[in-house]
């Protein structure tokens, strides 16, 4: 894994703690993972990534309230951040 890939599977794997503790939105996650998706190509990982943005971008154009959006894309990225959280060397706390 690159230092680049590293970087955007974090930004990723911390979208999807902010999306579940209520510090952005569906359509954020949408925006980062269409991004990352298109940086990504050709790397393990697009494969795991590519599939939900078409998955998000649904939940975004629904007209449903956005507590249910949020818990539909939690729903549909579960495995995604598993994936990432398995992946990702664990961070370290510098004393």
């Amino acid at each position: 894994m690159t230092q680049d890939e590293k970087a955007l599977l974090e930004n990723v794997l911390d979208s999807l703690d902010r999306l579940f503790d209520h510090e952005s939105t569906v359509i954020d996650v949408y925006a980062l993972l269409f991004a990352t998706s298109k940086a990504l190509v050709g790397s393990n990982f697009h494969p795991h990534i590519e599939p939900l943005v078409g998955r998000l971008r649904a939940i975004v154009r629904t007209q449903r309230h956005e507590e249910s959006r949020r818990d539909a894309a939690l729903v549909a990225t579960d495995d995604l951040r598993k994936v990432l959280a398995a992946s990702l060397p664990k961070p370290t706390l510098k004393g």
